[in-house]
């Protein structure tokens, strides 16, 4: 059975796609937060793990 709603919250955050500050990959999703100090990075799902 497919999901319809596969990627929803993605498509609807503004700026989920693009490069990573912490490994510097690009065109990856940056869905995931860490915190670096006192700020708060979106980061890609390898580097939240």
């Amino acid at each position: 059975m497919p999901k319809i709603k596969r990627g929803k919250l993605a498509r609807m955050t503004a700026g989920w796609r693009g490069k990573c500050p912490s490994c510097s990959r690009t065109g990856v999703k940056m869905l995931w937060e860490k915190k670096d100090g006192e700020a708060i990075l979106k980061v890609c799902k390898r580097c939240a793990a």
